[in-house]
């Protein structure tokens, strides 16, 4: 049976009425506004009045339109079409089921009618109307997790604390979305969340989301909360009334045009930090010494230089200045970044850069990165290389390029990095400038529009044969990398910066910017540090609103087919 919600244009010429327009509402505990049934006229017999129904309401059985045209006919005393604009409510009320329906203005033109599709009869005590009503979560407290529908291999999995096979991965999520459903047709994300916390709970190792080396990624369960989520989705495909969701108040064109200046700290700026600002002066210290030492450090740097921040007594005075440095970065509005090189000039030396890392999130990144960044790099490689046919057309062509450059000590690393961003259907200049090889600071900055937010700039004929490289914001370089020192050292320096001085990812790299922060240098916190609102569409290039999601979801499923691929070929 469907629901009806309809237009209705009349011409009636005998009457010379210009338009009718029936509507009212429906005493009956029905849902909505009722609509009198309004056709047009075509003759006046028992046969043309049946079509005319069976044309309006196609769904109706024979019997049942049998019994409405008798009932029009010999009780309400309908004798031709035309009548049947004069048919009330209450007329058809013991006959049909109540119709949802929308004031429609009367032309010249003939009648005009729109089905919808809506749920059976013995839905209704669920959702009695097609209108939004809000998500209820308390079906959650009486939920309970239908543990005994586990398939025996993840059965098998979960008690000797194993990774959930994929097959009776899928299998279970689909018996757990059963059971939600019996009590919630369509479970949002937050519910779809508080169901696996209960499975992450009793069996976090199975479901849980970790890294290789057995950090948790997030909160831990992102990937099965997202997997529950797709799978009501799934479900619900063909069910208009359980996908509908409450517009927003704002609409997604006023959110994106409302860009404003970030005038407070939020919990991007502390974003993976565990010494974020710290409270509590160093022993004997007060603000007046530790303005007499950062002045200190100040006339070394301008007596020696940035190779004086080689000084032993320079690392020490660095450090013991830490709380008065993150007073300046961590003031509101944020410091330009030129004021802050005028006052803590060190901290734009990458030796400088990346001990104020270490004593900002614990981690040095330096020793981590040049450890890892070529095991992990060539895993990236390969795993591209040993499916080529798999990529698009982009991704193929950086690897044929890939094969014909010549072997050096980066090219693996630097390779790794533009897949993965080939992969996100990230932009190169959205991370990385390249520049001639003989470019000087001051050749670039006059030269180059240089973005507000860092990129590393490259100095070579192409990217994968970079040997030099240089670090800009705002518009300056405001690091130059030895010559002497690799790539690793320069994406130490790049990467630094986001955390350093407080700058959050760029949308347009936002991907590969995490993909470094989780798998190279293994900083796994909630969130994202990347709180744009609008982001570009990489299938249509238009800009859409962007979700901010607990642990990218792209790059989640980046990192586990990577996993997956390498236990597939080892075995």
């Amino acid at each position: 049976m469907y629901y009806i919600c309809q237009k209705i244009k009349i011409c009636r010429k005998d009457s010379g009425r210009s338009q009718i327009d029936f509507a009212q509402n429906c005493g009956r505990p029905f849902c909505g506004v009722i609509t009198s049934l309004s056709v047009f006229f075509l003759s006046s017999d028992t046969e043309q009045i049946q079509q005319e129904i069976k044309r309006v309401l196609p769904e109706l059985d024979v019997n049942k339109l049998q019994d409405v045209v008798n009932h029009l006919c010999f009780v309400v005393g309908v004798q031709k079409t035309q009548d049947l604009a004069l048919v009330e409510v209450t007329d058809l009320q013991d006959f049909l089921f109540p119709i949802q329906s929308s004031r429609g203005q009367v032309d010249e033109m003939p009648i005009e009618i729109t089905f919808t599709p809506l749920p059976p009869h013995d839905s209704l005590s669920e959702q009695p109307s097609t209108s939004y009503t809000p998500s209820n979560s308390d079906w959650l407290s009486m939920f309970q997790i239908p543990w005994e529908r586990m398939p025996a291999a993840l059965l098998h999995a979960a008690s000797n604390k194993e990774k959930a096979p994929l097959g009776p991965r899928r299998e279970f999520v689909r018996n757990v979305v059963t059971a939600m459903r019996e009590l919630c047709p369509n479970p949002n994300l937050a519910d779809c969340g508080e169901v696996e916390k209960q499975i992450f709970s009793k069996h976090s190792l199975t479901f849980g989301d970790f890294s290789e080396e057995g950090e948790q990624l997030g909160k831990g369960y992102s990937s099965l909360q997202r997997q529950l989520k797709t799978r009501v989705e799934h479900v619900n495909r063909d069910n208009v009334a359980h996908r509908i969701r409450q517009p927003k108040k704002n609409t997604a064109e006023q959110e994106l045009n409302s860009c404003t200046v970030k005038k407070v700290r939020c919990k991007v700026d502390s974003y993976g930090c565990i010494n974020w600002q710290p409270t509590s002066m160093p022993d004997g210290e007060t603000t007046e010494s530790l303005e007499m030492k950062r002045k200190v450090v100040l006339e070394k740097f301008q007596s020696g230089g940035p190779h004086s921040t080689e000084l032993s007594d320079v690392d020490i005075l660095m450090q013991e200045t830490y709380i008065y440095q993150r007073q300046m970065i961590n003031s509101c509005p944020p410091p330009a970044i030129s004021d802050i090189e005028v006052e803590w000039p060190y901290l734009f030396t990458k030796r400088g850069l990346c001990n104020h890392f270490e004593i900002l999130t614990g981690i040095d990144i330096s020793s981590r990165l040049s450890e890892c960044l070529i095991g992990k790099s060539n895993r990236i490689v390969n795993y591209f290389q040993k499916q080529t046919l798999k990529w698009n057309a982009e991704v193929q062509a950086l690897l044929k390029e890939i094969e014909a450059t010549p072997a050096t000590n980066n090219k693996t690393a630097i390779s790794a990095i533009l897949l993965t961003m080939k992969y996100f259907k990230e932009k190169e200049n959205s991370l990385f400038i390249l520049v001639d090889e003989t470019s000087t600071k001051m050749s670039i900055e006059t030269e180059q529009t240089l973005p507000a937010t860092p990129r590393l700039i490259m100095l070579g004929d192409k990217l994968l044969t970079s040997s030099k490289w240089m670090v800009s914001i705002e518009g300056k370089v405001t690091h130059c990398i030895g010559e002497k020192l690799d790539f690793a050292a320069a994406l130490s320096a790049l990467f630094g910066c986001f955390y350093v001085f407080n700058i959050e990812y760029q949308e347009s790299a936002s991907a590969t910017l995490e993909v470094i922060q989780r798998f190279f240098v293994r900083i796994n916190p909630e969130g994202t540090k990347c709180a744009a609102k609008s982001g570009t569409s990489r299938k249509t290039g238009s800009t859409v609103k962007r979700k901010v999601q607990n642990v990218n979801p792209h790059v989640h499923t980046f990192l586990q087919s990577l996993t997956e691929f390498e236990w597939k070929t080892s075995n």
